[in-house]
């Protein structure tokens, strides 16, 4: 299905961003909104997902527990319940201009491991880059990103070019 499917159940009249999470109201239309999700990369091999904070969490989760790869969480700074050095951290501005950090567990991800990247909004591209500093700094390798909504910008360049990344807005 193609994104005009789904915009009728985003909330526009919202601030700073639209809300989508009306989408997650109906199984039948959250269901539908995983499986485009996935299927630009049904010929991807890959063994996680990294899911950004926050809403990333739900369509990563969903993703990941269809397909039966590995989750991993990307947090935002002091979330995570790890002792001091079992976290690796990268800062980042978002697109309100504030600093963030996102954080993960330095064992969720090995050498090797073949990551799809998932979150909702690329807008900036900032945290998705932050994550991919993150998963290649453990040895991971970045095969695909997957968001609902992405915007074709000269700081979201990159993604596309280099990521293969697939939004459900944007004809690819």
């Amino acid at each position: 299905m193609k994104y005009s499917y789904y915009d009728k159940y985003i909330n526009k009249k919202t601030r700073i961003r639209n809300d989508i999470t009306p989408i997650f109201h109906n199984p039948k239309v959250f269901s539908s909104l995983i499986s485009d999700m996935i299927k630009p990369f049904k010929k991807t091999d890959f063994n996680k997902v990294a899911a950004l904070d926050s809403l990333g969490f739900i369509l990563g989760g969903a993703i990941a527990h269809k397909l039966k790869v590995g989750l991993v969480p990307v947090r935002k700074g002091g979330k995570l319940p790890g002792i001091s050095g079992t976290l690796i951290k990268t800062a980042f501005i978002d697109y309100t201009g504030k600093k963030k950090i996102f954080e993960i567990n330095k064992n969720a991800i090995e050498k090797g491991d073949r990551m799809l990247i998932v979150d909702d909004w690329i807008e900036t591209g900032s945290q998705i880059k932050a994550a991919i500093r993150l998963i290649e700094k453990q040895g991971g390798k970045v095969v695909g990103i997957s968001a609902i909504y992405a915007e074709k910008n000269s700081n979201t360049n990159l993604l596309f070019k280099r990521y293969n990344c697939i939004a459900l807005n944007l004809e690819n």
